[in-house]
């Protein structure tokens, strides 16, 4: 009798602890951030939430950088206007912190460039559809085959470059707005761009005439030229290059030629740049911004670290 009281105690001693082991599983998987109970007093810790990141940001041109082997050399450039390929980044760097120590939203209206002061403003426009945007320059980047500009995934999606990735675009500093911003960083405050004060714009109006007289120097009569006023520019096919090397010597400019053979379309151009002639050795046109990002690497890849993307 005694020996199976016995039994019946620790049949259900044991089951209570089985209850106790049962209940701390099920709360685990419930609750995130609690502290409860165990057997004996001992105390079973769930781990806290990650800390969330502080940001701390401030305005910063800085010095000189290396990424891979290349510098760069940040300034402030109220004159910035330049055409390049762009890219974007999103969701593996959204909450983290950028160059300049904000917190990087991907649903914003910012943008990383290699240079420029944080915070800029420009104005960017995709040369294939025309659409464009203002956007904040918060952050350092790409570094990635020569191209020019890392949109925000927000601002991706509006200038319609999210699916082909990378696209051709326009760069152009917007100087009152880039001023501004650097007087508010300077005082602690970082603005989204859209949160800034319109600045009102004259509107453009096309001539009814658009022809007009000039004078032939060469024959000295009058001729009359008619002007295309396409300020929007939609018909035109943008043609993309890279530049692998300038020599004032002509021989030099073949052994380059040589030297890249693997790559198609390779030419030597004649030109003239401060009085000087000079043999420019280029590839293209491309019309394809994927092409042109494939080559791009690949040169990189053999060392070719001077090779510069250009459009015309």
């Amino acid at each position: 009798m005694c020996s199976t009281t016995n039994k019946l105690f620790y049949f259900f001693k044991n089951s209570r602890n089985i209850f106790f082991i049962t209940f701390l599983i099920l709360i685990q998987g419930c609750t995130s951030s609690v502290e409860v109970a165990a057997n004996l007093g001992k105390k079973y810790l769930i781990p806290k939430e990650e800390k969330k990141r502080i940001q701390k940001p401030i305005y910063k041109i800085g010095k000189k950088y290396s990424v891979g082997g290349k510098y760069y050399y940040p300034k402030k450039d109220l004159y910035y206007n330049k055409t390049g390929i762009a890219s974007w980044y999103g969701p593996k760097f959204h909450g983290k912190l950028t160059a300049n120590g904000e917190i990087y939203n991907q649903y914003a209206l910012t943008a990383a460039h290699k240079t420029l002061p944080l915070p800029s403003a420009v104005k960017v426009t995709n040369l294939k559809n025309n659409k464009s945007i203002i956007l904040r320059i918060n952050d350092r980047g790409p570094f990635v085959n020569d191209r020019i500009i890392d949109l925000s995934s927000k601002a991706a999606d509006i200038l319609d470059l999210k699916r082909k990735g990378t696209g051709l675009v326009r760069v152009q500093i917007l100087r009152e707005k880039s001023l501004y911003l650097e007087k508010l960083a300077k005082q602690g405050s970082f603005p989204e761009i859209n949160d800034l004060k319109e600045t009102e714009l004259p509107n453009i109006t096309i001539p009814n005439k658009a022809a007009v007289k000039i004078k032939d120097t060469k024959n000295q009569k009058i001729v009359t030229k008619k002007i295309n006023y396409n300020f929007k520019n939609l018909n035109k096919e943008y043609k993309i290059y890279i530049k692998l090397a300038s020599f004032s010597s002509k021989k030099n400019a073949e052994i380059m030629k040589k030297k890249v053979s693997y790559i198609d379309k390779v030419k030597i151009y004649k030109i003239y740049k401060l009085n000087k002639t000079l043999y420019q050795v280029k590839a293209g046109p491309f019309l394809s911004v994927e092409k042109v990002d494939q080559l791009h690497s690949l040169l990189l890849q053999k060392g070719m670290q001077g090779a510069k993307i250009i459009i015309e």
